[in-house]
């Protein structure tokens, strides 16, 4: 006889926040029903109830884990600029690429009208310090001779961010192509194009 083993619930609340956010990215918001996310984590609809008292509790705590997940991808300050630039791309590139919800999360101008106020201005926060950090890696690579400074450090990010993007695809439009594309690789050719050799 087989005895189930019940898991803490702070474990079960990571669980179900982590497969909403994977049926949100995989089948879009209208799938992200009570009785699809409880088969999903193996819950009836009621067990589900018991950890999240609605589905907006749900969706806020997809925000907080998708948010501890994107905080674990800043570098050190420490690293030269461009390396911080090139470890904080990577590090993006790979999550979002195979977390489709959390790239909804960021990404989705139905994510900022579907979730609950509070989850909105915590992924607004993360967008504004995760630009800052990258005008600021820019900012002190331009300093130190490192890419060029002729060109605005706003076309710079703006140049760099719409690489990245591009780079971790958008379903239905460029996901295929740009995924056949080495990052590592492609992140180098766009530091060559921003270097101050040959210009």
């Amino acid at each position: 006889m087989s005895t189930r083993v019940r898991k803490p619930a702070a474990t079960r609340r990571r669980e179900i926040a982590e497969a909403a956010l994977d049926i949100i990215g995989r089948q879009g918001l209208p799938a992200l029903s009570t009785a699809t996310l409880a088969a999903s984590v193996g819950l009836t609809s009621g067990a589900l109830f018991r950890h999240f008292d609605s589905r907006a509790a749900i969706l806020d705590e997809a925000v907080r884990v998708g948010l501890r997940k994107l905080e674990a991808t800043f570098p050190e300050d420490s690293l030269p600029p461009l390396e911080r630039l090139r470890q904080l791309a990577l590090a993006r590139i790979q999550l979002l690429s195979a977390e489709p919800g959390l790239a909804w999360l960021l990404r989705s101008e139905q994510a900022f009208l579907s979730l609950p106020p509070d989850a909105v201005e915590r992924l607004r926060s993360m967008i504004r310090r995760s630009r800052a950090y990258l005008r600021g890696a820019l900012a002190d690579a331009q300093a130190l001779g490192a890419i060029r400074s002729d060109v605005d450090l706003d076309v710079l990010l703006l140049t760099f961010t719409s690489a990245v993007h591009a780079l971790i695809g958008a379903p239905g439009l460029q996901g295929r192509a740009a995924k056949s594309i080495d990052p590592d690789h492609a992140l180098g050719g766009i530091f060559e194009l921003l270097s101050t050799r040959g210009h």
